[in-house]
């Protein structure tokens, strides 16, 4: 997957809880600081969920974040058990 294409499938999950801005700026600091290139590995793409799902608990808690991070990994084709 296109780093790219994995940004837009991001922002639009989280974009309904903390906005486009917040979700795009957030998920492109993550990948400068996973040294993500062009594409993302699955290895890559599953430390940036998990640093999202982080950084969502502040704004949302741990329970809504939880359900975000469930919806934004089925939306990235991890499926129910990743």
């Amino acid at each position: 997957m296109t780093t790219e294409e994995a940004l837009q499938t991001i922002v639009r999950v989280v974009a309904p809880y903390v906005g486009e801005t917040m979700a795009r700026s957030a998920a492109q600091a993550h990948c400068q600081k996973l040294g993500v290139g062009t594409d993302i590995g699955r290895d890559q793409l599953d430390a940036l969920i998990s640093r999202l799902g982080s950084g969502l608990n502040i704004f949302l808690g741990r329970e809504k974040s939880s359900r975000v991070v469930t919806e934004l990994r089925a939306a990235m084709g991890f499926g129910s058990g990743a």
